[in-house]
């Protein structure tokens, strides 16, 4: 294991020579709070260094894996057609998509011209299965009423949406913290997808030894798409904490991608939401 910065142009080029293949996954998140000006910086800049360190310093390089975001494809408005495979356009409506989307360009040009070996590979929200049942993290603090409603509470500025969402959370009462099921005021749930970080992690290594995946773009998606509704009512009855509708103006639209492109070329697989409840909940018994 080496640490280093990925603004450490030295550090890169250390780790990017001699080496078979680069995993590049690493970056500025919107969950981890990184600014626009990181989102350049970590995700565009130190790409580029990546790039140009791997090209020097391993010229038998056999795989250089790009890990993007589904945000290249959020347009701002809902997505031309559900589930969004890679025909879809890339239209980022974010500083942070578009950091994702011109590190893309940035590989895909040294494939189209000397056939570097690259392969992007677009992640949906992916979390480790704990974090389904964690009610502090970044996934499960919107399944737990208590931790939905501190993270709210907890924001500095609210829109007009997150204020009414808040009243709503803290007028359902209860003297004990329940799972939520978020939907919008007209009770619809919303769908989601989120995937395994095992799988995931198993989609980046069926890379290597693909001559398939050489220049191409893989969507790499959870499993099936689930309601907030399904999740919720499946979390309470393997745990027996009650479960509640939550009706807010806050709720997203539907949003999912299709893995089928990197389950036809690369046999990936991913589980369903359930197995990493089930998975989830047998790491702790």
């Amino acid at each position: 294991m080496v640490e280093g910065d990925l603004r450490d142009r030295d550090a890169l080029q250390r780790i990017a020579t001699g080496v078979d293949a680069i995993f590049h996954l690493a970056g500025a998140l919107t969950s981890r709070g990184n600014t626009d000006r990181e989102f350049i910086d970590l995700n565009v800049n130190a790409t580029f260094d990546l790039l140009v360190a791997a090209r020097s310093g391993s010229p038998n390089l056999q795989r250089f894996v790009y890990a993007s975001s589904d945000a290249v494809y959020a347009s701002g408005g809902a997505p031309v057609s559900l589930p969004i495979d890679e025909t879809a356009p890339v239209q980022p409506s974010s500083v942070y998509g578009a950091s994702k989307a011109s590190a893309e360009h940035l590989c895909l040009s040294l494939w189209r011209s000397e056939r570097f070996p690259v392969t992007i590979l677009r992640f949906g929200a992916t979390c480790d299965a704990d974090e389904l049942i964690d009610p502090q993290s970044v996934f499960a603090r919107w399944l737990y009423l208590e931790a939905a409603r501190s993270f709210l509470s907890a924001q500095s500025q609210r829109s007009p949406a997150q204020d009414a969402t808040l009243r709503i959370l803290m007028a359902l009462g209860t003297g004990s913290d329940h799972l939520i099921a978020l939907t919008d005021l007209n009770q619809q749930p919303e769908i989601r997808q989120w995937g395994d970080a095992r799988d995931v992690a198993q989609g980046c290594l069926r890379t290597l030894g693909h001559s398939a995946a050489d220049g191409e773009t893989f969507n790499l998606g959870g499993g099936a798409p689930f309601t907030t509704l399904e999740l919720s009512t499946y979390i309470s009855q393997r745990t027996g904490m009650p479960s509640m509708n939550a009706p807010v103006p806050t709720a997203r639209p539907p949003w999912y991608l299709s893995s089928a492109k990197a389950t036809a070329t690369l046999g990936y697989t991913p589980h369903s939401i359930f197995d990493m409840v089930d998975d989830a909940l047998a790491a702790r018994a």
